[in-house]
């Protein structure tokens, strides 16, 4: 048997082989994970929710299956959580909100129920801002999520809970949401890998209304390319219930065992967005990382974003707001129970037009023409993460970048296309800042393309590996 002590450190594709040669017990893994959940609570605040009976029971399952080889699949008996805006059956789902602080679910998403169908083992739910729909982990229910690497900064949000567990080493993996960046740049905070699938390509059925129309997808967080690529091969899947879904019903979700090298492909390095700043450090970083690709044999090409990042964030502005109003409509007192930035986003939400918002819409299904036109030259691009690094506790933004004023959403100038295109997007960790903080490298794929981006991925962390690199609170 390996040592329990080690447990911490090992990724899920690694420990599921050994739940399979009986050389680790599930029920061992669950309480180490259960311990480290507790003994960084009080530093990092990530795991809000901690389902110690159900882990247990659901470990003990799955020890008695690998006992008699008759394992579900390759996530039985693995620890993950889920982030506290999706539904998982008799776990309590706040969404980061004290309008949801007692609300219990009757079913799971879809994705939990697959990865329940597997055996995983849920250790519990992880902290989100509320709604998921800020930049950093906070709310007046759980407080602020910490960044591992240092507790004095946020891991970004709104996935924050969910990478800062990850990074930490509670659980070698998370399911987490992605609405404009909500998966990439907190893990590009918190150096782990994050995966925004294609619009459609992980199904869902149930849960929360939708904060940004269809931005928003769910995807994995892992420590590794091929351990996101285990859990994206358990969720990937297709439902009829979800006919957005049924776009990628041909290909199967690649899984560790199809991480092959792609062919040789045409990439488009972005290091900037017109003049918006970004960090020197984060340049730096993936600046080498797109010489990196190109000495694999990949055609990297510099160019400018084929995007408008203007016009997009008045599109996101309207979706959002419009969706808190929706949010909120149902709770006479809901001024007195949310954060206060939210009362001012639902008064905006509420005075927006019908008409207003079918043509936002409209300039969706434009924008998703335009730029899957502009992508047909590249197979992938090649972008910051993040163009900021983590910021002070407290602050709902990085109030500066690169030594420049910032505004609210300057650091997301690189992540919300993915989102609005309906395109996929992972962020890898690249070489770290010069202070030790992990940097992360945005590739972003054509629609419907998240097995080859994927590939890509796995081949860059290959070539420039980071897992021996752990936070200080590891």
């Amino acid at each position: 048997m390996i040592a329990t002590a080690e447990f911490w450190k090992r990724g899920a594709a690694e420990l599921s082989r050994l739940i399979a040669a009986k050389t680790v017990s599930p029920v061992e893994l669950a309480r180490v994970a259960i311990e480290r959940a507790r003994t960084l609570h009080p530093i990092l605040n990530a795991v809000v929710t901690l389902d110690e009976p159900g882990a247990m029971a659901a470990a003990r399952a799955a020890e008695a299956r690998a006992a008699r080889g008759a394992r579900l699949g390759a996530l039985d008996g693995i620890p993950l959580t889920v982030k506290d805006n999706l539904w998982v059956k008799g776990l309590r789902a706040t969404w980061g909100s004290r309008l949801y602080e007692t609300f219990v679910p009757e079913a799971d998403d879809l994705a939990v129920a697959r990865v329940r169908a597997e055996g995983a083992v849920i250790l519990g739910k992880t902290n989100t801002p509320e709604f998921a729909l800020q930049s950093i982990t906070d709310n007046l229910l759980f407080g602020p999520t910490r960044n591992p690497w240092n507790v004095e900064l946020t891991p970004g949000g709104s996935s924050g809970g969910a990478v800062a567990q990850v990074s930490s080493g509670i659980a070698p993996l998370a399911i987490g949401t992605d609405a404009g960046g909500s998966i990439r740049r907190p893990a590009a905070h918190a150096g782990v890998v994050g995966l925004k699938p294609s619009l459609g390509r992980v199904a869902r059925a149930f849960g929360f209304p939708p904060t940004a129309s269809d931005f928003q997808a769910i995807g994995p967080i892992a420590r590794t390319v091929a351990d996101a690529a285990l859990l994206f091969a358990a969720i990937g899947r297709p439902d009829g219930r979800d006919r957005a879904s049924l776009a990628h019903a041909t290909e199967p979700a690649v899984g560790p065992e199809g991480l092959t090298p792609p062919p040789r492909l045409r990439l488009l390095y972005v290091p900037r967005v017109g003049d918006s700043p970004v960090e020197p450090a984060i340049a730096a970083s993936v600046e080498k990382a797109a010489r990196a690709l190109a000495g694999l044999g990949h055609k990297v090409e510099e160019g400018a974003p084929p995007w408008d990042t203007a016009g997009l964030e008045a599109i996101f502005a309207t979706l959002t707001t419009v969706a808190v109003a929706r949010i909120v409509a149902p709770f006479a007192d809901w001024r007195a129970r949310v954060g206060p930035a939210f009362v001012p986003m639902a008064e905006a939400g509420a005075k927006v037009s019908g008409a207003e918002y079918l043509s936002a819409l409209d300039r969706v299904a434009a924008l998703r023409r335009r730029f899957m036109e502009a992508m047909a030259p590249w197979d992938a691009i090649i972008s910051p993460a993040s163009a900021a690094q983590p910021w002070p506790i407290g602050s709902p933004y990085p109030k500066e970048i690169g030594g420049r004023e910032a505004p609210p959403r300057a650091q997301a100038v690189f992540s919300t296309i993915a989102n609005a295109a309906g395109h996929p997007a992972i962020s890898v960790p690249g070489e770290p800042a010069p202070d030790g903080m992990p940097v992360g490298v945005q590739l972003m794929g054509r629609f419907g393309e998240d097995n080859l981006l994927i590939r890509l991925a796995a081949e860059f962390e290959a070539a420039c590996p980071w897992t021996d690199r752990w936070p200080g609170v590891s």
